[in-house]
């Protein structure tokens, strides 16, 4: 089945989402993405877990095609309008897989549903110190310089171009960069909303199994910190695997996601 585009409808307007497989014996799985990227960016990983189950990845208020809150929303605020999807859509149950900012709605969502939400999947997460958060946010409460900076773009540009440890193709690269620009001068309201959340608290309820899968990547010490938080944590190393998860989709990496969810 291809990969469909839709709009429901959500306490900050239309919220969008990609649709891929269908409805069977798997629980569906949904997708939430890292700021400030859309659903689009699991493009790959959808098509692959789509082969047995529904999987929906939607666009976060603000970004890709999702309208945006008119003002810098919380995390609890962004998962109350995922909930708003997953009971729109009419299913009683789900698995939730987030990545980075994705975490910690997903977690959200996790906590205030519990019996919505039947497993998680959760690498990258960002679990920075409760004394160091306010002074991170604080790096992103200004919007972007897009015209104050002369080089600001090309920068930008030229930063999204040389990473070579994504494992994405240069139309890949357009597309990506695409989607940050599209959101514009809110582009750092996901980052805000993240260094204003209580992920301890968040982590620590959790009360379904939660599959953490952890590559080479930035927030590998975060995310294994974050392991002993959780209750029914099962830890994967897959430091071997220095690509993006999502981009990349090792079949290690689909397997152990598969067998958990499984």
């Amino acid at each position: 089945m291809t990969r469909t585009a839709h709009y429901i409808d959500c306490k900050f307007g239309q919220l969008h989402f990609y649709k891929q497989g269908e409805e069977g014996a798997n629980t569906p799985l949904i997708c939430f993405h890292m700021s400030p990227y859309s659903g689009r960016y699991y493009e790959k990983f959808q098509s692959e877990m789509a082969k047995d189950r529904l999987v929906i990845c939607p666009d976060t208020p603000g970004y890709g095609g999702s309208d945006s809150p008119d003002a810098p929303a919380s995390i609890e605020q962004l998962a109350g309008a995922m909930i708003e999807l997953i009971e729109g859509l009419g299913f009683a149950q789900v698995d939730l897989l987030g990545f980075h900012t994705g975490v910690l709605i997903a977690t959200e969502i996790a906590n205030r549903c519990p019996d919505m939400i039947r497993k998680l999947v959760l690498p990258g997460i960002p679990l920075v110190p409760a004394d160091k958060r306010a002074a991170i946010r604080k790096n992103y409460e200004n919007p972007r310089p897009y015209f104050e900076q002369d080089d600001f773009l090309s920068a930008k540009w030229a930063e999204a171009v040389a990473s070579d440890k994504e494992g994405w193709d240069k139309e890949r690269k357009i597309e990506m960069f695409a989607d940050v620009m599209r959101a514009g001068f809110k582009s750092n309201w996901g980052f805000m909303a993240v260094f204003d959340y209580d992920i301890e608290s968040g982590l620590q309820g959790l009360v379904q199994d939660v599959l953490l899968p952890i590559p080479d990547e930035m927030l590998s010490p975060s995310t294994r910190a974050a392991a002993t938080m959780i209750k029914n944590a099962k830890v994967d190393e897959l430091t071997e695997i220095k690509a993006d998860l999502f981009e990349s989709c090792p079949a290690e990496f689909i397997r152990l996601v598969r067998d958990f969810l499984s």
